[in-house]
């Protein structure tokens, strides 16, 4: 009997070995698996924002009933999509990287396309696939001819310091959505300078924020695995105890905590003949952008975790497993849209689990089931959707408080790519500059890389450093500046 289990052990070991080279990459399967339980810890924040910022997408007049069939279909999507991607990532790259929609993709979804250019979220769905079907090519293009593969391409074309600012301006742009949340800044209708300032709303769900944004600060400081989802917790905590206690209605607990998955209300909904009758120039600035962020977001994610598993050779070549990695983020983008979510894309949050000792496409797969399990539990991530409405003089807000300490987390996160900027150079600085401080104060990532691209150019060729501009930020500037001047 025991001869038999050690057989049958090492079948499994052997097979597990030659797939993905887990003893050659110095891991085990139970690092493996600890590493995918880390990983999934702490992105396992992005299950409880995502619903609810696509559902910013949806037309004035939503009924709540349709809004939470929404998010739970949406929500469904995200699981559905985000595992196979890992799944991709996993078997294709054998890389520990964990797949799921992109935390700033999503605020451009439905903030700025459907918001601001006017998309309904059927159309802005299509024309994200358009761009994730564009990614797909050119990561198959990729693999069979590497040095002609465009998006390293352009990745080399982009200043690095650009590149850094498009991060950071994304990160103050979701952390003043966060402090809208909380109520902590609110519009105040002022005229110029004072477009918005300190909230005067009850006490409750800024302490609900604050207690969150704590927790969330102490458990960064001492680098404790899946900080944002327990700072989500402890603010729906909070707002349970501060409802309880006799207060405003904070939070409303559902009356059951699992649900069988629907994708009724999202899946296959893509409007490509709405598309086509919309403005081509909107069209055509949606569906680049898209792709640009994904492009950019992908790359940049995978050099930093590739680098910290051990997947770079000192010469600085990343693992030929790069190639799958990018047809995993294009088939989730893809399958994402179809079924009803915004881009997926690599996570850095990966790094977690390679600090737990991931170093191979196992910890992918095991991602992979715990989104599947996930989506079981649609009423229990609903819980801190739910709004807060608060009525003061003049307006009436609809407050999110225990969503708002993780979006300033998050922020607060991606502000470390700052670094990478050269400020000593002051044709590097101001675009950067420009390019970070616009994303919030217009809430556009598109005018904030605009602003970035064009002083970029103009500054270098006035002073001379003409020859440093690539032609493809050159003609990208060109084109913005029309865009603005017509």
């Amino acid at each position: 009997m025991d001869t038999r289990l050690q057989s049958n052990a090492g079948i499994r070991g052997g097979f597990l070995e030659n797939r993905f080279a887990i003893r050659s990459r110095g891991s085990t399967v139970s690092r493996e698996l600890i590493g995918a339980l880390a990983t999934f810890l702490t992105l396992s924040y992005i299950l409880f924002v995502q619903p609810f910022v696509m559902s910013l997408a949806l037309p004035a007049g939503t009924s709540p009933e349709q809004s939470a069939a929404f998010q739970s279909s949406v929500l469904t999507a995200v699981c559905l999509a985000s595992a196979l991607a890992c799944l991709v990532m996993g078997l294709l790259a054998n890389f520990p990287v964990a797949l799921a929609p992109g935390m700033g993709h999503n605020f451009f979804f439905s903030l700025i396309v459907c918001q601001k250019m006017g998309f309904t979220w059927q159309q802005a769905l299509a024309a994200n696939v358009i761009a994730g079907g564009v990614f797909l090519v050119l990561s198959v293009l990729g693999m069979v001819v590497p040095r002609l593969d465009p998006r390293v391409i352009l990745f080399n074309a982009m200043p690095r310091g650009l590149q850094s600012a498009i991060g950071v301006g994304i990160g103050l742009l979701i952390a003043f959505v966060g402090l809208e949340f909380a109520g902590i800044v609110i519009p105040t209708g002022g005229g110029m300078g004072v477009g918005i300032g300190l909230g005067h709303v009850p006490w409750a769900p800024i302490s609900v924020a604050i207690v969150g944004l704590l927790v969330f600060g102490v458990l960064w400081s001492r680098g404790t695995v899946g900080a944002p989802l327990w700072a989500i917790l402890a603010s729906a905590v909070t707002a349970a105890l501060l409802t309880k206690a006799g207060g405003a209605e904070l939070i409303r607990w559902p009356g059951q905590m699992f649900a069988m998955p629907s994708l009724s209300a999202t899946a296959f909904h893509l409007d490509f003949s709405g598309l086509l009758n919309l403005n081509s120039k909107a069209v055509l600035v949606a569906i680049a952008t898209f792709l640009f962020l994904d492009v950019f977001d992908t790359v940049g994610t995978l050099a930093a975790v590739a680098r910290r598993a051990g997947l770079i050779s000192p010469d600085g070549q990343i693992d030929p497993g790069v190639g799958g990695a990018f047809v995993a983020d294009a088939v989730g983008t893809v399958a994402g849209a179809a079924l009803g979510t915004s881009t997926i894309t690599s996570y850095v949050e990966s790094l977690a689990g390679i600090q737990a000792g991931a170093r191979t496409g196992l910890a992918a797969i095991g991602v992979a089931v715990l989104f599947l399990l996930a989506m079981f539990f649609a009423p229990l991530f609903a819980v801190v959707a739910a709004p807060y409405t608060v009525q003061i003089p003049g307006q009436t807000l609809n407050l999110y408080p225990c969503l708002a300490a993780v979006l300033i987390g998050i922020g607060a996160l991606m502000l470390y790519m700052v670094r990478d900027i050269d400020w000593d150079d002051p044709t590097e600085a101001l675009p950067c500059f420009l390019c970070m401080i616009m994303m919030p104060l217009t809430v556009s990532i598109t005018d904030g890389i605009a602003f970035g691209f064009i002083s970029y150019v103009v500054l270098k060729v006035l002073t001379g450093q003409w020859r440093q501009v690539h032609p493809f930020v050159a003609v990208c500037a060109v084109l913005l500046a029309v865009r603005y001047s017509l």
